[in-house]
């Protein structure tokens, strides 16, 4: 009797040191992602603390190519260069920054996730899953039979975020690192 007593004991000490340390090992991880949650708070709210939001340097605009002469008489309107469109100052939010994006270069869609597919900022509402999907597919080697789609990567505060563009038509080399440059100045802007 004494020894069925003591091998329950023991049995029972053992389940409740499994339970504590499980209990530990939980409460480490809530308190690592309360820390990145609260890092990520400090960081937004440093940025809304400024007193003085200064404006960006205009990036340099890209030669185009003139119109063609008007005939006399005939006036026209000067065209608006395509690259110029503002996408930090008249904004409402970083939803609409991302949309002007969108218009300067005619994407489709950009979404900015997290490396583990979390959605930053889309432009286009509930796209949740699909960002996770795109997601894992760039962390597998980002091929993807779809051609439309491109990936971009983005470091902002030595968090690695992710790009995803949708454009109807190829986009180049020189379009797709002005792409990259309105990301990073729209995340440092309003994150």
């Amino acid at each position: 009797m004494a020894t069925e007593f003591e091998s329950l004991a023991i049995l029972l000490l053992q389940v409740l040191v499994l339970v504590c340390s499980l209990q530990v090992v939980l409460v480490m991880i809530v308190v690592y992602y309360l820390t990145r949650v609260q890092d990520l708070v400090r960081g937004a709210t440093a940025v809304r603390e400024q007193p003085v939001r200064t404006r960006p340097l205009p990036s340099p605009e890209p030669a185009l190519p003139s119109p063609p002469p008007a005939s006399r008489g005939e006036s026209r309107p000067p065209a608006k260069p395509a690259y110029a469109v503002e996408i930090l100052e008249d904004r409402r939010d970083i939803r609409g920054s991302v949309q002007a994006i969108c218009d300067k270069f005619t994407l489709r869609d950009l979404i900015i996730t997290t490396r583990d597919g979390l959605v930053v900022v889309s432009s286009t509402p509930g796209v949740a899953e699909e960002a996770a999907r795109l997601t894992a597919i760039h962390r597998r080697g980002g091929k993807t039979a779809e051609k439309d789609l491109l990936f971009l990567p983005v470091v902002h505060r030595g968090e690695e975020l992710l790009g995803i563009l949708r454009a109807d038509r190829t986009l180049d080399e020189t379009e797709r690192k002005a792409i990259e440059k309105d990301v990073a100045q729209i995340l440092n802007w309003w994150l």
